[in-house]
């Protein structure tokens, strides 16, 4: 019974040992190879049509809502491993932050930290959809 214990014990911190190796395939420069120069579509409904955000090579982004939004976002983007972070212009007093982890060709959306956005309210999980410009 012990040594069943022992060996289970073993393999955990194994498969523990190889999850949190990092992957070098997913240096920063391929993570952000993955999302600038590509607009990202959201899985829910947008206001009255796609709710888009552009990730642009120049470090700068924006998003619509959708058609019927008035709002456009527009700021700078930063990266920091996999978490992408959206920091708003402060246009029209709605300084907006919001924080995404890079999954693949999508952005997976982190709720915690984030303001939210104008119109469209996103919930924790919720993605993105990556497609070439």
């Amino acid at each position: 019974m012990l040594r069943k214990y022992i060996l289970f014990i073993l393999a955990a911190i194994c498969i523990s040992c190889l999850s949190s190796c990092s992957n070098p395939a997913d240096s920063g420069e391929d993570i952000r190879s993955r999302i600038t120069g590509k607009t990202f579509v959201y899985e829910g409904e947008g206001f009255g049509g796609d709710f888009t955000i552009e990730i642009k090579e120049d470090g700068s982004f924006s998003y619509y809502e959708g058609a019927l939004s008035s709002y456009i976002g527009m700021g700078k983007w930063t990266l920091d491993g996999d978490i992408l972070c959206l920091s708003d212009s402060e246009r029209g007093g709605m300084p907006l932050v919001n924080y995404f982890r890079v999954d693949e060709n999508d952005l997976v959306f982190l709720a915690e930290d984030s303001s939210g956005f104008a119109i469209v309210e996103v919930s924790e999980g919720e993605r993105f959809s990556g497609r070439d410009q």
